[in-house]
């Protein structure tokens, strides 16, 4: 009830659910936000296993997700809600379960996705993006940080349910996973990418959206 309501708000005009919709997923906009500064606009996350892939935030500026609740409630609610409110979303957010991706088949990944599920390994995706929740607690400068980011590392998401979660990146850059792997991924930083064939390329990303 806290998550969705808006009375919280100073100006009663957002509510938490207002850039994390859907269960507490994302709005897929980007906003600049108090909590690092301004001219730095970020794509907002899904708050779905916050609290197990902490430090939150894409520059890991809070370092659990119940600072990034009682930071969220009071620099961009202006709220003056009691401990108690924060304390109700902290379980709100701890009972959030992720959502069958729509790619599996039966339930199961599909012979694409198998194929992907080892090119996962083989590029080093898995380096960042270890199971089972696909995320490390280190933070990462693969070269993405403009303007006063420039230079910064980023928190690494956690891949699960990243089929719901377009555009990708902390910027929203893209609009794909293929783009992530290929547009956006000459250097290769988000694993060895560029020496795979398109259809490579296409199994990795069905294994992504799977899980």
């Amino acid at each position: 009830m806290y998550f969705n309501d808006a009375d919280l708000c100073f100006q009663k005009w957002q509510s938490c659910a207002s850039c994390h919709p859907g269960n507490a997923r994302t709005d897929g906009l980007n906003w600049d936000l108090l909590n690092d500064g301004i001219g730095n606009p970020k794509n907002v996350k899904s708050l779905l296993l916050a609290p197990e892939t902490a430090p939150a935030m894409w520059l890991g500026v809070r370092k659990t997700a119940a600072m990034g609740v009682r930071a969220g409630l009071r620099f961009i609610e202006f709220s003056t809600a009691p401990e108690s409110v924060a304390t109700a979303i902290d379980a709100y957010l701890k009972s959030l379960k992720p959502v069958p991706s729509p790619h599996l088949v039966a339930g199961k990944l599909s012979e694409p996705a198998q194929r992907g599920m080892k090119i996962f390994d083989q590029a080093g995706c898995a380096d960042c993006h270890p199971p089972p929740l696909f995320f490390s607690r280190k933070l990462h400068d693969i070269g993405t940080g403009t303007g006063v980011d420039a230079g910064k590392p980023f928190t690494v998401p956690t891949l699960k349910e990243v089929w719901r979660t377009a555009p990708y990146l902390h910027d929203g850059r893209a609009a794909t996973i293929m783009e992530v792997i290929t547009k956006f991924n000459s250097d290769d930083s988000h694993g060895v990418t560029s020496d795979l064939s398109e259809q490579e390329q296409k199994d990795l990303a069905e294994y992504v959206l799977s899980l």
